[in-house]
């Protein structure tokens, strides 16, 4: 039996509160609470909320016949924490999370303090996670960098056949660009010829919508010098022929073998392959960001400055949010120009 309860199978109130909160509505119609966010994000709540019902109906399937919020008490909350002992606390607090959120916006009147403060217990418990999941896992962005155009340059110069040269310029020229200005998966596998990446005689640049990005925070900045050959060669040369060998007729970025569009985790896990078998350690695309946090901190304090911009957060008041904009297009430079002093440049 399956942990988390589908939602054809969620009791009626539950399937008309969620079709609810997902309304986009309309001229006459109010958008539902939960509307402005992404698929994925609702995807992901429907399966924490879907997991607490499924907990529900195998345990107390009574409670099913109480409202949604009303059921979701504080002790049967903790009952449920209790069964979940078994899992790590950041998962633990994930799912409450997700139950709170979806029903807090559900009954904004309702009274939950006390769920919140159960939340919070919970954050501190799980403080940032696991952290032996990225010991030892974390290099510099000079290490990632220098991989990446050795992959893209000479590795490729040497390949046996024509489209193994064509991957591997394609695969050492995610590693660099990535290294350099690191994304986060979703938003590195949605950069678009002509929306998200512009293509000038003297720049490129990667420009990131508030949409394409978690935070809600545009993201832009010039690729960098060190990288810029690479891309414009993958751009020119690379997926032409990529795209010529499917017949393909789209406008993203990256590309397959074929010149289909790869899917989020086969890109994930390429560019984890590939790190592993370039510099010994697995570095899965999120963790370019640490790298580059990383990198950035053991520079120098004025140097640690620059992690909130580069990496994009939001650390920041909503009417700050132009300043942060305004501020990554130099921080992105900065931070290219401090990787370019720890591997020598052209002056």
């Amino acid at each position: 039996m399956s942990l988390i309860l589908p939602i054809e199978d969620w009791p009626e109130a539950d399937r008309v509160m969620w079709a609810t909160l997902r309304a986009q509505g309309g001229p006459l119609d109010d958008h539902g609470a939960l509307a402005h966010l992404r698929a994925s994000s609702l995807e992901t709540l429907g399966i924490r909320y879907g997991r607490w019902l499924g907990w529900l109906s195998r345990t107390e399937r009574d409670a099913l016949r109480l409202p949604p919020a009303e059921r979701a008490s504080l002790p049967r909350l903790q009952a449920w924490l209790a069964d979940l002992a078994h899992t790590a606390p950041m998962t633990r607090l994930m799912f409450v999370d997700g139950v709170i959120r979806v029903l807090s916006a559900a009954a904004p009147d309702a009274d939950w303090v006390m769920h919140r403060r159960l939340r919070g217990a919970l954050k501190l418990e799980a403080g940032r996670g696991e952290p032996t999941r990225k010991r030892g896992r974390i290099v510099s962005t000079r290490v990632l960098l220098e991989a990446g155009l050795h992959h893209a340059g000479p590795l490729a110069d040497a390949a046996e056949t024509p489209l193994e040269a064509m991957k591997r310029r394609r695969d050492g020229t995610m590693i660099a660009l990535l290294a350099l200005m690191p994304m986060r998966r979703r938003s590195f596998c949605e950069l678009t010829l002509g929306q998200s990446v512009l293509v000038m005689n003297d720049e490129i640049t990667i420009s990131l919508s508030e949409e394409m990005t978690k935070t809600g925070v545009a993201w832009e900045a010039s690729v960098p010098w060190q990288v810029e050959p690479v891309l414009r060669r993958y751009i020119e040369d690379v997926r032409p022929y990529l795209m010529a060998r499917g017949n393909q007729d789209h406008a993203r970025l990256w590309v397959g073998k074929k010149g289909e569009i790869p899917e989020e985790n086969y890109l994930g896990s390429r560019i984890g392959d590939l790190t592993l078998q370039l510099t010994g350690k697995r570095i899965p695309p999120h963790f370019f960001r640490d790298a580059a946090a990383t990198t950035l901190a053991r520079l120098s304090p004025d140097a640690a400055r620059l992690i909130r911009p580069v990496l994009a957060h939001s650390g920041f008041k909503t009417a700050e949010r132009h300043y942060i904009h305004a501020q990554t297009i130099e921080a992105g430079r900065d931070y290219a120009a401090l990787v370019k002093s720890l591997k020598g440049g052209k002056s």
